[in-house]
């Protein structure tokens, strides 16, 4: 039996994948010290990674298809299960330090 992983996880690391291979590519050719590709490397992959990200969670809104992208089309559901139990839907959704005095 195969082992399906949450969306979550899927979509967490379709995008550090493609900021890895994207910022591979950009070291491609750039002649510098191994140490300053190696931070050139990782801040690359940060940036790319994140851009990523967060620009294929807004075309997602408009286009749900385009979650494949971020390696699942399914949505992550989390379950609050510490919840307060209130009607207001801006209430908060843990104790903050305030109501532990």
């Amino acid at each position: 039996m195969a082992v399906v992983p949450a969306p979550a996880a899927v979509r967490t690391i379709a995008p550090i994948v493609v900021g890895a291979v994207l910022s591979f590519l950009t070291t491609r050719g750039i002649e510098v010290s191994s140490e300053t590709r190696d931070y050139l490397t990782l801040g690359t992959a940060g940036v790319l990674g994140s851009t990523y990200y967060v620009a294929l969670l807004a075309l997602e809104s408009r286009w749900p298809r385009l979650g494949i992208l971020l390696g699942s089309t399914a949505r992550p559901i989390y379950e609050g299960k510490h919840r307060k139990a209130s009607s207001d839907p801006t209430a908060a959704t843990s104790d903050s330090p305030d109501e532990k005095l």
